[in-house]
């Protein structure tokens, strides 16, 4: 009797566990939107690629013509996580160029920090090659 209802504990267990749905971490993303005045969209474009390729990033694809820089880390920092990925895209609104900074972290979510520290190294960077 002993083994009959340990037996049935178990097949309940392993039951109640595959009916159990289990989602990866959802891919955590950040975003930041500047504006620059008196630049044109070459200037911009130019001093994004320079910084994307001084923060350590590889740049995947790069489309000029839409104002897209699509960009991943050359050495992930976390081997535990899938690598960071960079979006940078440029566009002239009315005159002032909006350049939006997208950060992708896989896995890592609830790391706001890491997020805006990748962002704000980003703009920091892109000012001085504006400069």
């Amino acid at each position: 009797m002993k083994h009959k209802t340990l037996g049935i504990g178990f097949v309940l267990l392993v039951l109640i566990g595959c009916a159990t749905v289990h989602r990866d971490d959802p891919i955590d993303i950040y975003q930041k939107t500047q504006s620059y005045k008196n630049y044109s969209f070459g200037d911009v474009w130019s001093a994004a690629i320079k910084s994307v390729n001084e923060m350590e990033f590889v740049i995947k694809k790069a489309t000029k013509n839409v104002g897209l820089i699509h960009a991943e880390v050359k050495r992930n920092p976390n081997p535990h996580y899938l690598p960071p990925l960079m979006n940078v895209v440029i566009k002239d609104v009315d005159g002032r160029i909006e350049v939006n900074f997208h950060i992708e972290l896989p896995g890592q979510k609830d790391d706001a920090g890491k997020r805006r520290t990748y962002s704000n190294r980003f703009f920091k960077t892109l000012r001085k090659n504006l400069k």
